[in-house]
């Protein structure tokens, strides 16, 4: 299951990164399959260092410098990893998948710019998502982070409902479930969320095994603060078949609600007891962040301090944990 965070400042977002297929070829310094290996690692400190590794060795292959993006993104490192996505796409200027993740860097970055610089980055992301759609008609990532930006952009960035609902279009006719997903989004961008909550349960009645429509109707029910239905449409995903991250996810409604907290406690514990998280699942850095906030509403301060220690040492440059901890010292 993918899942996807939206955010937005002065016009400019974010989706989070979704999964690019294993990388094969190799570069004479690095290698992308042992990189994506690399950033299984839930420890952001050795991820951290096999990153550097291998950009000192200059690699010279476009994938190779897509997964180094990646991690940069990981890491916070928006400016680093927006160079390597530029690397990348200059050496193979056909890439689909370069351009989509060279526009999310762009959107990553702008979050931490001035306006004035937000706005020459807005257009950067517009450019990149769209040249993404133009080598690709079938990204439907890119075609779908386009449905974003356009229903969030004004106009002199580039952006309009007619050009939103255009994109939409395409994807549902290439593929039913995220056509549901992407009409819903600019209902929602409209606060029409009436509209929105129909066009999930549509696709949750179309598609019946996909995790997806239930999660967006938990977030929308989330962001209208029903937290009742958010939970329960949660709890479904949660019974689902390799539905882990479910369990994460009803440990952070919790931590942020305040509401079912022994729920949120032994789900975000359930979500902690494996080895590992996956690439593209929430770190176990987060899920420790996730607890600690929780045993704070539970007003256990001393395992409060625990959790945000434990997110810390996976991952210093967790500043959410840094400053929680700090607070309470």
């Amino acid at each position: 299951m993918r899942f996807f965070l939206f955010r937005c400042r002065c016009f400019v977002w974010i989706v989070s990164a979704l999964a690019l297929p294993a990388l094969a070829r190799a570069s004479q310094d690095c290698r992308a399959e042992e990189l994506e290996r690399v950033l299984r690692n839930p420890r952001a400190v050795e991820v951290r260092q096999s990153l550097e590794e291998c950009a000192r060795g200059d690699p010279r292959d476009p994938n190779v410098m897509v997964v180094l993006g990646r991690g940069y993104l990981l890491e916070g490192d928006e400016q680093r990893a927006a160079l390597w996505f530029e690397r990348a796409t200059a050496l193979d200027p056909k890439c689909s998948e370069c351009q989509l993740w060279l526009g999310r860097a762009y959107g990553a970055e702008a979050m931490q710019a001035t306006l004035i610089h937000q706005t020459t980055l807005a257009k950067k992301v517009r450019k990149a998502f769209e040249r993404a759609v133009e080598l690709d008609a079938n990204n439907l990532p890119a075609r779908t982070a386009l449905v974003e930006y356009y229903s969030r952009a004004p106009g002199f960035l580039g952006g309009g409902r007619d050009k939103a609902l255009r994109e939409a279009e395409e994807i549902r006719r290439r593929d039913a479930l995220r056509g549901h997903g992407a009409f819903g989004r600019i209902a929602e961008h409209e606060k029409l969320y009436d509209a929105a909550a129909r066009e999930y349960e549509s696709a949750r009645r179309e598609f019946p095994d996909s995790p997806e429509p239930l999660l967006w109707r938990a977030r929308l029910a989330e962001h209208q603060k029903d937290y009742e239905t958010a939970f329960e449409q949660l709890e479904i995903l949660a019974a689902m078949p390799s539905q882990v991250e479910a369990l994460y996810e009803i440990g952070r409604l919790s931590a942020s609600s305040g509401k079912r907290l022994n729920r949120g406690e032994e789900a975000l514990k359930k979500y902690l007891d494996r080895p590992t998280a996956g690439p593209d699942e929430p770190s176990f850095a987060s899920a420790h962040h996730r607890l600690g906030t929780l045993y704070e509403k539970k007003k256990d301060r001393a395992l409060a301090r625990r959790e945000y220690t434990a997110a810390l040492e996976l991952d210093p440059m967790l500043t959410e944990a840094r400053q929680a901890l700090a607070k309470l010292r």
